[in-house]
């Protein structure tokens, strides 16, 4: 069951429209809203789609332009930003493969947990938020921060670990951005000391 109570009724009903559309069929939700329908941990407020296929910018808009009132921010052939109704939806062309099948619940097509876990390494890795740090947390309830850098090396076959593990105990910018709503128990800063001792025990 999808946990809805952790995004707008408008933003669930433009999900399910992108996701009953053939022509998005290939298109899967990753990123903090899909981990927050399938975990219930928090609040989330945008639409992040990967797909292994490069962006047509003009078809993509076309199509969305039947679901509501479309403005794009930017665009290019990897990646497509747009907000449909005032909500913020990504489109991106992602070019590493996906190391689980998509989960679909009531017909939603999300990234897996493991897929979600190599990508917020990867976020966290560019410039880590609080909503990321946040993610990882609760991830940690699932997986071991090794295992996590595992999925991440396996999806990022042409990344270093380096950057990415220099970043994972780096809060300052994290600090400074506004906390979702949670729907879980949670304090900002246990979830710093949590992922400090995971990083801790990899003995790097």
């Amino acid at each position: 069951m999808l946990q809805t109570q952790t995004v707008s009724t408008e933003l669930l009903e433009l999900l399910k429209s992108i996701m009953s559309s053939a022509f998005f069929s290939d298109y899967i939700l990753v990123g903090g809203t899909a981990l927050a329908l399938q975990f219930g941990h928090r609040n989330s407020v945008d639409l992040d789609f990967f797909a292994n296929k490069e962006i047509d910018e003009d078809k993509i808009l076309e199509e969305l332009k039947k679901l509501g009132k479309v403005q794009k921010i930017s665009g290019s052939r990897s990646v497509l930003i747009c907000s449909i109704n005032g909500i913020k939806v990504d489109f991106v062309n992602h070019r590493y493969p996906f190391l689980d099948r998509s989960i679909v619940v009531d017909s939603v097509r999300m990234a897996s947990p493991k897929d979600i876990s190599a990508m917020k390494l990867n976020a966290i890795e560019g410039r880590g938020t609080k909503k990321d740090f946040i993610d990882l947390y609760f991830l940690l309830e699932k997986f071991s921060l090794n295992e996590m850098i595992a999925f991440y090396n396996e999806k990022y076959i042409d990344h270093t670990d380096f950057m990415m593990l220099k970043s994972l105990t780096y809060f300052v910018d994290a600090d400074i951005f506004p906390q979702p709503e949670m729907f879980s128990t949670f304090d900002w800063d246990e979830c710093k000391a949590k992922i400090i001792s995971e990083y801790l025990k990899l003995n790097l």
